[in-house]
């Protein structure tokens, strides 16, 4: 069985690296051109994103975070994994091809956890 008990010092630093990318591609996205309902939904989520990170920031541990912020955690995983999907192109080196794929296992493995 999964618990949070089981998120270590590193899965939170796992979790805050997620939510800064997704916060990061949401940034780049305000910068277009975007229908007033798209950029506001954004911008609630960026802020929802930017509430757990600050938490995140000042108590380094998932138990700092309520049922909502947990969720909230969680869609930022989904975020990054999806960025992490779209952005995996075949001009990375070996390296870097592995470090995404440990990444990426690690925002699924914590998600399989805050799910649960």
């Amino acid at each position: 069985m999964k618990s949070m008990a089981m998120i270590t010092e590193k899965d939170i630093e796992t979790i805050k690296m997620a939510l800064n990318d997704s916060i990061s591609d949401m940034n780049i996205e305000l910068k277009g051109n975007l229908a007033d309902k798209k950029r506001e939904e954004i911008l609630e989520y960026k802020n929802k994103y930017n509430m757990v990170l600050d938490k995140l920031a000042k108590n380094p541990s998932v138990y700092a975070l309520g049922e909502y912020e947990l969720d909230i955690a969680a869609g930022g995983l989904n975020d990054a994994i999806e960025l992490l999907d779209e952005t995996a192109t075949d001009d990375l080196t070996d390296s870097e091809k592995n470090d995404i794929l440990a990444y990426k296992n690690d925002c699924l493995r914590l998600v399989g956890i805050l799910a649960g």
